[in-house]
């Protein structure tokens, strides 16, 4: 185990737990190491440059990255030598990740993203630069000093440089690559975000279980809405009904995918693997449909869909809709239990700041704009999204609260 002095209070409360790691194996990064620690200097001077005699093979298992757990308990997703390798050739290749780049990381390490990017601009000999933790002003003064050519935020990171006055002001010359995923982005904010950055933009779609499946091309940024591109190279991809049966295109379905990318399996969960895969296919329990072009547009995660009245609302589109209006920063709209419907549409909204809505005038708006059984019956006004690490909004929290001690959770 690697820490940092500024950790070493969490690893001490756990450290009689780490069976598996021999006394002599925590390290600690800085000039005097606590007691009980190797010093990882020292370590490096006493090293000797000589290729380890241990043999590695394509197929050995190298990374265990965990399921975000937005709908459930994170699961560990084992990963071979041979998928990281080739996400770093193809990704190179598609994003233009060159020798001569610096890449900006400002998601966790620990988002199969952030890794494998880095891990991309590694392969073909470039510089990586790392933020301990997001701000925006600060990735603003990044920007300025390190001149970076590549960088992945998600939506929520790109809204809040998108808020900055200075923004505007920055010198985004050498930005060559702008990647964004993980969560939707809003047509609204795509089109500042493209205002802003006179770069590639790129929107992409996927799983850590599946590797990249799709990718939004620049070329089709704007024309494109709500849709995160074609197949990735070598994958494959269908929007399926519930017998895996590839859907006619436009009608919604789940979205599955098979190809060199996937996952070997779930650690000590194999049950879960094989729920998830059916003769090689991964079920990602995402909803989509399939345009006359090919490209896939979401629609929503299947466990996220509302059904009131036995009608399906995907939340997504209202929130696209909720997003359009200029006082409202971010929303999530969620089903609620409702004795009559089954179940009605609540919309949790955060409002600019210096803004002012009222429940009637958020209604209002979705009705105006939407058909008027997809329009939330209720709104909420918070300060602040539950979130997880990696930017992904967590409903099941927001969930849990309404739902808790009810024996159906639909």
């Amino acid at each position: 185990m690697f820490l940092e002095e500024a950790t070493l209070d969490q690893v001490e409360s756990v450290r009689s737990r780490l069976i598996s790691i021999a006394p002599g194996g925590f390290i600690m990064l800085g000039r005097t190491p606590a007691r009980g620690y190797i010093s990882y200097e020292g370590l490096i001077a006493a090293g000797k440059p000589v290729e380890p005699d241990v043999a590695v093979e394509e197929d050995d298992d190298v990374i265990i990255l965990y399921t975000s757990g937005t709908t459930g308990l994170p699961k560990g997703i084992v990963l071979t030598h041979r998928t990281r390798l080739t996400y770093c050739q193809w990704c190179g290749l598609e994003y233009g990740m060159l020798f001569d780049g610096v890449h900006l990381v400002t998601t966790p390490m620990y988002h199969n993203v952030a890794c494998f990017l880095s891990q991309t601009q590694f392969y073909t000999g470039g510089k990586v630069i790392v933020m301990r933790k997001f701000d925006a002003a600060d990735c603003c003064r990044l920007i300025e000093s390190e001149k970076f050519t590549s960088t992945f935020m998600v939506p929520t990171q790109l809204n809040l440089l998108l808020q900055l006055s200075s923004a505007e002001h920055l010198d985004l010359s050498t930005v060559r690559t702008l990647i964004t995923g993980a969560a939707p982005l809003s047509t609204r904010t795509k089109e500042e975000i493209i205002s802003l950055f006179n770069c590639d933009l790129h929107e992409m779609y996927g799983l850590t279980e599946t590797g990249l499946i799709t990718n939004m091309k620049p070329k089709d940024a704007l024309r494109k809405v709500r849709c995160v591109g074609q197949p990735f190279f070598h994958m494959e991809m269908r929007v399926a009904d519930g017998q895996g049966r590839e859907v006619q295109e436009g009608e919604v379905g789940e979205i599955i995918a098979r190809g060199p990318l996937l996952l070997r399996t779930y650690y000590k969960n194999e049950r879960a693997y094989r729920d998830a895969m059916r003769d090689g296919w991964f079920f990602s329990g995402d909803l989509g449909r399939v345009d006359g072009e090919g490209f896939l547009h979401l629609v929503d995660r299947k466990k996220d869909m509302i059904c009131s009245g036995g009608v399906n609302i995907y939340p997504m589109d209202v929130e696209e809709v909720l997003h359009s209006h200029p006082k409202i920063q971010e929303s999530a709209v969620i089903g609620v239990p409702d004795d009559t419907w089954g179940e009605s549409v609540l919309a949790m909204v955060v409002l600019r700041s210096g803004s002012s809505m009222t429940e009637e005038e958020v209604i209002r708006y979705c009705k105006d704009n939407m058909a008027s059984y997809q329009a939330p019956k209720s709104v909420k006004f918070i300060e602040a999204l539950p979130r997880n690490p990696s930017g992904k909004v967590l409903k099941r929290e927001l969930r849990e609260f309404f739902w808790r001690g009810r024996e159906s959770k639909i």
